[in-house]
């Protein structure tokens, strides 16, 4: 008799998890989150010129004003901040910190920032994700550090 309930027990654990998955799923696919605005439109290697990406957040088609978007860089750089709430006209500015361009090491590439909607999960923490690839381009002039100002000769 114990086995049984204990079967019963954990059956019903995997049912609620599942069910707090499929709602958790179902919510974020009610969330949109597009890209605004990059200013300025050309990314370059440089620290000293920050890139300000402005988000609309919208759920049910009406704006997501006070939720929560968190923002994380993969690769390269930083943000002032890793999470900012939507205002009232539901939209949401982050600021990127390019890296500097050092030949050899910090090259013109790729950098990928996700953002993604953390007020929207309930249960499992399935929040609504979108990814913004930025092209870093080399300076045009070359004022910084280099491996010889670093190292010598």
């Amino acid at each position: 008799m114990k086995k049984r309930t204990k079967w019963w027990v954990m059956l019903a654990i995997v049912v609620l998890l599942l069910a707090g998955t499929v709602f958790d799923y179902y919510r974020s696919q009610t969330v949109s989150i597009e890209v605004v605005s990059v200013s300025p439109e050309t990314v370059v290697a440089d620290s000293s010129i920050p890139v300000d990406i402005t988000l609309r957040v919208t759920k049910r088609g009406k704006l997501a004003v006070g939720d929560d978007i968190a923002a994380l860089v993969e690769g390269k750089g930083s943000m002032s901040a890793n999470k900012s709430r939507v205002d009232e006209n539901g939209l949401v500015t982050f600021r990127y910190y390019p890296y500097n361009y050092l030949e050899g090491i910090n090259e013109a590439g790729t950098v990928t920032l996700v953002f993604r909607d953390i007020s929207d999960s309930v249960f499992i923490g399935i929040p609504k994700r979108i990814r913004v690839d930025l092209d870093v381009e080399e300076p045009e002039t070359l004022g910084g550090d280099t491996m010889d100002s670093l190292f010598g000769e």
